[in-house]
């Protein structure tokens, strides 16, 4: 008798700290998205800044995987951990013409506290069909410089650290945590960038900028690269 009792009392412990591990958890949602000043107003995304003032983005899309958060209330937490909440990878689009886009990724269960940095790494995705923009790419740009037809990419495959000082609070419930990147800013966040000088050195009538192209513009290619990376941020709404 003395020995059932001890084992329904294991199994109420096992109950309670079931329930109390459930409580001390909640949920983020995160999200990419997109941001400039042009959005739904039926505009081209035109980059601002005199030298830029004919420079229309018209597609911007980046290629990512392994989210890690870091929980600022837990001593133990880190970014260089295998921790991961989201595996990947992920394609993301953020710019189709004058909208600026917001992509969903999913939510993940975490442990209740404050979050103020996260860590994604830019994935170039080879497994990819190679007609896709982001086929052995990790950040692709389209757009228009004069009206002749530029495109920009990068194959960078690295870490990319996004804080925000005061946190985002997560307790027990659903908590939007989004990710954004000023597109309004690609061509002044870190580098001042006149992108009115890249060149179609080969004269195809296409503007290439990107780590090995053939025009000349691969400075302008880790420019605004770094700009990119410069611009992320994050929210919660």
């Amino acid at each position: 008798m003395k020995s059932i009792k001890n084992v329904l009392m294991l199994f109420m412990a096992i109950g309670l700290a079931s329930c109390s591990n459930e409580s001390d958890e909640g949920k983020i949602q995160l999200r990419i998205q997109g941001l400039h000043s042009s959005a739904n107003s039926g505009k081209s995304m035109t980059i601002t800044g005199k030298e830029n003032e004919n420079v229309i983005f018209t597609d911007f899309k980046i290629s990512i995987r392994d989210v890690v958060f870091k929980n600022d209330d837990d001593p133990n937490s880190n970014l260089d951990t295998d921790e991961i909440q989201f595996r990947g990878p992920y394609q993301i689009d953020l710019l189709d013409g004058s909208d600026a886009l917001t992509q969903t990724i999913g939510t993940a269960l975490v442990p209740d506290g404050l979050y103020k940095e996260l860590r994604f790494k830019f994935h170039k995705d080879e497994d990819l069909p190679a007609t896709e923009d982001l086929y052995d790419k990790s950040i692709y740009i389209e757009g228009t410089i004069n009206g002749t037809p530029f495109v920009f990419w990068h194959d960078t495959s690295e870490n990319l650290d996004v804080g925000r000082n005061t946190g985002v609070q997560v307790v027990d419930g659903l908590v939007n945590f989004t990710v954004t990147f000023d597109i309004d800013q690609f061509l002044s966040s870190f580098n001042v960038i006149d992108l009115s000088l890249a060149t179609d050195d080969n004269q195809d009538g296409l503007i290439e900028i990107f780590p090995n192209d053939e025009d000349g513009n691969q400075d302008i290619a880790d420019s605004l690269k770094e700009n990119i990376k410069a611009t992320a941020d994050i929210i919660d709404n």
